[in-house]
């Protein structure tokens, strides 16, 4: 999967059908590429795809970097 991050502790992994966003409030999101490529159904409270949620987490960052001074 391809993994980015916005901001501190927002990160999202996308793999060839679904997305999965979790953001530092523990939020979650999820889309399926598939049949919503313009991200309008959040799927992240399907317990079926909890499974996919799990996979694409996996890939998401343990640690994040320091924040940066501007000292």
């Amino acid at each position: 999967p391809a993994v980015t991050t916005w901001g501190r502790n927002n990160h999202s992994a996308r793999g060839q059908r679904y997305r999965y966003v979790f953001h530092p409030d523990g939020a979650e999101q999820l889309y399926d590429h598939q049949t919503d490529p313009d991200e309008f159904t959040n799927l992240a409270r399907r317990p079926e795809l909890a499974s996919v949620k799990k996979r694409l987490a996996r890939w998401l960052p343990k640690t994040n970097a320091p924040p940066v001074s501007n000292k």
